[in-house]
């Protein structure tokens, strides 16, 4: 999703997903399928006019300039992209730069600058081997040496990224040869590999300066205004390949409509993070454009704080879990744009508990579990909440419906990102937060286990953190799967998140561009992998 992110750093801190990565060894991620039924390409909203394979099989004939319109880029967009704080920001460093590794079009962990990424016996030393045919876009080799720069860089200058890799020690990275090195971690992990696909830890080279940025990515830097615009020149050295078009612009749009309007008057070939309310002006438009979606894991979830009433009873909290009717959010609210979630995160994870009963609305036992704990109803609390998509007043106001039913009386308070994200951060009883693009590990080392430093509901749990501190450690996938699984029977008992729905990645285009496909555990339309798209005439 595009456009509702802030600092890194702060976002996370304030319950925002900030495309950071988790999970898995390369040499586990074999044994580690996972089944995207809902990521295959059919149609999961109320009639896509194609499919992402369908649009990814077309002929392409390369050249010309593919004009992408997204609704966030911002004057804090950052090119150094350790410093990338924003949507736009991780779409500029998708252009410009690489990763180790990334996740694919199934939302699995693969390569990219990295030929393996392996784990010795106990996952505490991690060997990494690059390509060997990786350049920089100015020619010379990308080395193992630049990998150890990077990662000394974020650590020196305490970047964001150093706060999420609290597990890596830069003076254990040891380089064997040109193309490989080895981490020896701090502790015993499998976050390491996931971890590796954060656009924030794209490698750099080791003289490398922000102000005038050199990557290894499909693209090079053209012009930039910030807030505005951003173009690119093809990267003809490109380990992948030269991308198909010869220049891209990245164009910002105020609002969803503007954006839409500027795709059907042709100022733009694509829509990228389309709202759901917008499909149907696109299909009014006629048949010389394209809507695609496809399942992730990013979510709006509803956040309560335990430490105020009247969350700090697992009754209510329970009560307010079955109040929600996500079918109705996902049909109503998201045109059938989503999927149902079951108040624990990412579906697209392999050790997901899919087991656990589907939590459907109930709003007369939820009554009747508050009444019975001694509540007078209905019970008053206020949602506090910035307007995190194009859409979220909307689900807003459609849960407070909801929840009426259910005993509650929640008033929604609308403000303004900067108040949101001010002093009182952490003290409403009911907020809501974005969340996308996270592995169950990473979701808990930020948000739950431990002392989390971004736990916005400040809920914690003494035996979910005894099978998290284990589960971390743990090699072997079968018994990993069963101590990630208790986890979330904990949390789905008795926590303090309200996971309702999971959001379509929805774009829309010109009939003339080609090549988009399914990136259901990254940001952005297409996973702003542009360099697969191009004209098909």
């Amino acid at each position: 999703m595009e456009g509702i992110r802030g600092n890194q750093q702060a976002s996370r801190k304030r319950g925002f997903g900030p495309g950071g990565r988790t999970a898995f060894a390369a040499a586990t991620v074999a044994v580690l399928a996972v089944v995207l039924t809902a990521c295959s390409g059919s149609d999961s909203g109320s009639g896509a006019t194609t499919s992402p394979s369908a649009s990814a099989s077309a002929a392409i004939v390369d050249g010309g300039t593919l004009r992408v319109g997204i609704t966030s880029l911002s004057t804090s967009d950052a090119l150094d992209p350790a410093e990338s704080s924003t949507a736009g920001g991780y779409a500029i460093a998708g252009q410009l730069y690489d990763t180790l590794t990334e996740y694919d079009t199934e939302g699995k962990v693969a390569m990219r600058l990295a030929e393996s990424v392996e784990a010795g016996k106990d996952a505490s030393v991690w060997t990494v081997k690059l390509r060997d045919d990786a350049t920089w876009s100015t020619g010379e080799a990308v080395t193992a040496d630049d990998v150890k720069s990077t990662f000394t860089r974020i650590f020196d200058q305490k970047l964001p990224p150093s706060e999420s890799l609290s597990y890596i020690d830069p003076d254990q990275i040891a380089v064997v040869d040109a193309t490989t090195l080895t981490f020896t971690l701090k502790e015993p992990t499998v976050l390491f590999p996931e971890a590796l696909t954060s656009p924030t830890v794209s490698i750099v080279p080791q003289d490398f300066d922000p102000a005038a940025p050199v990557g290894s990515g499909p693209f090079v830097l053209g012009t930039n205004t910030p807030g505005t615009s951003v173009t690119f020149t093809a990267n003809k050295k490109y380990w992948a390949g030269s991308p198909h078009v010869d220049s891209l612009e990245l164009i910002s749009f105020a609002d969803a409509s503007a954006q839409v309007n500027a795709l059907i008057g042709g100022q733009i070939d694509m829509a990228s993070g389309l709202d759901p309310s917008m499909v149907s002006t696109v299909k009014a438009a006629g048949s010389g454009f394209v809507v695609d979606n496809y399942a992730t894991s990013g979510t709006l979830t509803w956040q309560m704080n335990v430490e105020q009433k009247p969350f700090d009873d697992p009754v209510v909290r329970q009560a307010l879990r079955l109040a929600v009717d996500r079918q109705q959010l996902v049909d109503q609210v998201l045109s059938g744009y989503g999927t149902v979630g079951n108040d624990i995160f990412n579906p697209f994870d392999p050790m997901y508990n899919s087991t656990l009963a589907q939590r459907s609305a109930d709003p007369a036992a939820a009554k009747k579990l508050l009444e019975d704990a001694g509540y007078t109803l209905p019970i008053a609390v206020e949602l506090t909440a910035a307007p995190l998509t194009s859409f979220s007043d909307r689900l807003n106001e459609v849960f407070v419906q909801q929840a009426a039913a259910a005993g509650f009386d929640i008033s929604f308070k609308s403000v303004d990102s900067a108040t949101y994200y001010g002093d009182a951060y952490g003290t409403y009883p009911l907020s809501m937060s974005y969340w996308g693009f996270l592995g169950i590990f990473d979701q808990a080392a930020l948000t739950i286990a431990n002392d989390a430093p971004y736990n916005a509901t400040k809920w914690h749990d003494d035996a979910y953190d005894k099978l998290y501190n284990e589960a971390v450690t743990t090699v072997d996938t079968t018994r990993r799967t069963d101590l990630v699984h208790q986890m979330q029977q904990i949390e789905y008992d008795s926590g303090a998140y309200v996971v309702a729905v999971f959001l379509d990645s929805i774009s829309a285009y010109s009939d003339r561009v080609a090549g988009y496909s399914t990136y259901p555990n990254t940001d952005g339309g297409n996973g702003y992998h542009f360099n697969t798209m191009g004209f098909t005439s």
